[in-house]
């Protein structure tokens, strides 16, 4: 409790500090390479074993979007923001990988296996190079990520099997870096970055998710 109090006595005296603040809105598009325990999409057990097919094998691009908070003091900036992000299997790419590990086997996704992501961060921006408008930074930080997935279902043989959960939904720490550029133009600021995140999921290890933004504050 000590601890809790005299984060949230900081956190106050750093927004009261703040020369200026800025609300806006966000998209958020992620990459297809997820590797952890997420990559465990699928575990079925026909007479060859368990087959397990990796989410960067079968999935495509996620999107999202989100809001955020400006907390500026010149050249450096808090950015506090809350984030939704969903990914879903190609079929396409599930069957072929399916295809190239029992091949010959009648093995087809049915439906399923939707991830969500939902986060809290706290981020630092530095701005490095403070010109007129054009204005590009670094930024690192790190918060929460609540993550569900759906259970995946395949058919053998045209006989769907048992839904297969591929992820435990749980709420874990992640942790960020990343570079950007604002531009300014009078009282909005577009901005586009790039950040690699890691989510420390239960399981004990961590996912690698490269995520590109961009949005506008007020």
């Amino acid at each position: 409790m000590k601890y809790f109090l005299l984060s949230c006595a900081l956190m106050i005296s750093t927004i009261a500090s703040a020369q200026s603040v800025g609300f806006g809105v966000h998209g958020n598009m992620i990459n297809s390479d997820v590797n952890a325990k997420v990559k465990e999409i699928a575990g079925i057990t026909p007479s060859t074993g368990t087959l397990q097919v990796a989410l960067d094998e079968v999935y495509g691009l996620g999107i999202g979007g989100g809001i955020h908070v400006d907390f500026k003091f010149s050249v450096l900036s808090i950015r506090v923001s809350g984030d939704y992000i969903t990914l879903s299997p190609d079929e396409e790419k599930f069957q072929q990988y399916v295809q190239q590990v029992l091949p010959g086997f009648p093995v087809k996704f049915v439906d399923g296996g939707k991830v969500d992501m939902f986060s809290g961060t706290a981020n630092l921006k530095l701005v490095v190079l403070p010109l007129p408008v054009f204005k590009p930074y670094v930024t690192g930080g790190g918060g929460f990520t609540h993550v569900t997935a759906e259970d995946v279902t395949i058919s053998l043989s045209g006989t769907n099997l048992a839904p297969v959960p591929i992820l435990k939904k749980q709420t874990v720490g992640t942790y960020n870096l990343g570079a950007g550029a604002d531009i300014e133009l009078g009282a909005i600021t577009l901005y586009g970055e790039l950040k690699v995140t890691w989510v420390a999921l239960e399981e004990g290890t961590s996912t690698f998710v490269p995520i590109v933004s961009a949005g506008i504050t007020f």
